[in-house]
This record gives structure tokens, sequence and C-alpha cells, in this order.
């Protein structure tokens, strides 16, 4: 998956947390950088046959219901098509145990520090204390902190994904075919 940083002419997205899945020339699928609960699809001027915006058969438009707690979009199959090819979330974290994430953790935190240290500048610092910030705190916080934040991390990460695959075995057991 790429980052994408806008589609069209007529939007400009600046600083954008999209990550594109899929895109053509009238839709995009993507996901936001922070946001794991869901995937997105933007679809422009998709035009129906029997419908018209306005009256006006020549105002392209995207054709959807919406009510109290509910939205259709009708997705054109060749856009579906392409769509249903890609792989959703990742869930590699969901198996993993307290085991494997302590490790992980120790060698990421360990490699940051190590870079820190041997960093040529403070501008250089700045970018490695940036890098792994989210999951780990400030590159410059001594050691058994930066562990501690990201123990925590993955393990939120794993309770997530787990609940995610949870969600998803349900799914495709309430629609197992007879």
């Amino acid at each position: 998956m790429a980052i994408h940083p806008g589609r069209t002419q007529s939007r400009q997205y600046f600083m954008s947390t999209k990550i594109t899945v899929a895109y053509g020339d009238n839709f995009h699928l993507y996901r936001e950088g922070f946001v794991q609960d869901y995937i997105y699809l933007e679809m422009e001027g998709v035009q129906q046959r029997d419908c018209t915006c306005w009256g006006n058969p020549s105002v392209p438009h995207v054709q959807f219901e919406a009510s109290y707690n509910q939205v259709m979009v009708p997705i054109p199959i060749h856009i579906w098509e392409v769509i249903r090819q890609y792989p959703g979330i990742d869930l590699s974290w969901a198996s993993r145990t307290d085991d494997e994430i302590l490790r992980h953790v120790e060698q990421e935190v360990d490699q940051r520090i190590q870079k820190y240290q041997q960093a040529d500048d403070a501008k250089h610092q700045r970018l490695i204390a940036l890098l792994g910030a989210i999951p780990y705190g400030n590159a410059d916080t001594p050691r058994q902190q930066q562990l501690d934040q990201g123990i925590a991390y993955f393990h939120r990460l794993r309770e997530h994904q787990q609940q995610i695959k949870q969600a998803i075995e349900q799914l495709e057991k309430t629609n197992q075919n007879p």
C-alpha cells in the first residue's frame, strides 16, 4: 500500500494520512493512518443510467441512500472486483505471545537508543526521536520507560487485533453457506 496524497484536481490534501489500498479514475479505497477500525471508499461521478442529478443527465453524481443510522452506497461491479482483490487489515499481532512482544520491543528500543546516541547532530537526533515515538515515547527517555510504553502499546494492539479477528470469525460463521 502507498500513501496517496489525493487523487483529484478538485480536492487537495495537505499532510494526508490516507493509505491507499486501491484507486481508479472515480474511486479511492483507503485507510486512515491512525484509524484501524475502518476502511474508506470515496466515489466520484458514478453515473447511473436510470438517474439524473437534479434532472440534468450531464451532471455526474454518486447515488446513495441515507436514513437514520444507515447509509447505502451502490458500488459498481468493476470497482468491487478491484477492491476485493486486496487484503484487509494486518492481524499479525493478534497471535503474538507476551514473550514475542517483549523480544520485539527490546530489540526495537535497543536499536533506537543506539541510533539516537550515534546521531551526528541534533537535527538527526530529533528525527530518530520522532520515529517510533508513538509506541515507545521519546528516544531520550530511559530504556525501561520506553520498554514499558512499548510493551503496553503492543499489548493494546494485540488485544485490538484479536477483537477484530474474533468479529471477522463471527461474521464468517454467520455467513457460511449451509
